[in-house]
């Protein structure tokens, strides 16, 4: 079984309009949460399984440090990427892994060879 993951970090995503910050910062433009995908795909099969879900960044009660308004950033920002990668956890992707091995054996429609 030679699976393959490929994490997908969307552009969709969710922005609080205001927002209060650890320090009691109020705030505007606070993205809270992003659309993330992971596609599990088996090399020698063909047979794929794939899951999608909102990821929660930052809660603003918990934000320290410098802040970036929505409107002002230009790439994707770091705090993004590390939320994709610890949603993508190794019992997400073994979920995925298992859907693909139960394609493997699941039964099949065909047509039959007297139509």
């Amino acid at each position: 079984m030679a699976i393959t993951y490929n994490l997908n970090i969307s552009d969709r995503l969710s922005v609080l309009q205001t927002a209060t910050l650890k320090n009691g910062t109020p705030v505007t433009d606070y993205i809270s949460k992003i659309v993330c995908s992971l596609t599990a795909v088996d090399s020698e099969s063909g047979f794929s399984a794939f899951t999608d879900s909102w990821v929660s960044l930052k809660n603003p009660a918990d934000h320290t440090g410098s802040y970036v308004p929505y409107a002002d950033i230009k790439s994707q920002p770091d705090f993004v990427t590390a939320a994709a990668n610890a949603w993508a956890t190794d019992e997400l992707k073994a979920s995925l892994a298992s859907q693909v091995e139960a394609q493997k054996t699941a039964p099949q429609d065909k047509t039959a060879p007297w139509s």
